[in-house]
């Protein structure tokens, strides 16, 4: 399980939970466990807005990177 290869479809999908669920083949349910593990890990929780921001700009940043190499 990648937890950030989740994280990336979840935010990409603009955090549609069924959409993403389709995207990387699994059940809603697993994707909401996976999205539990996430928040315990970052210590973060996805329904502040404040920590949907700064995971946003992490993702954003993360793939501009990614982009540049």
């Amino acid at each position: 399980m990648d937890l950030e290869q989740t994280l990336l479809a979840y935010m990409e999908n603009d955090r549609q939970a069924t959409q993403t669920a389709k995207i990387l083949h699994i059940h809603v349910n697993t994707l909401y466990q996976r999205l539990k593990r996430i928040e315990d890990k970052l210590q973060i929780s996805f329904s502040n807005p404040e920590d949907i921001l700064k995971v946003q700009l992490a993702c954003y940043l993360r793939n501009s990177i990614v982009s540049l190499t």
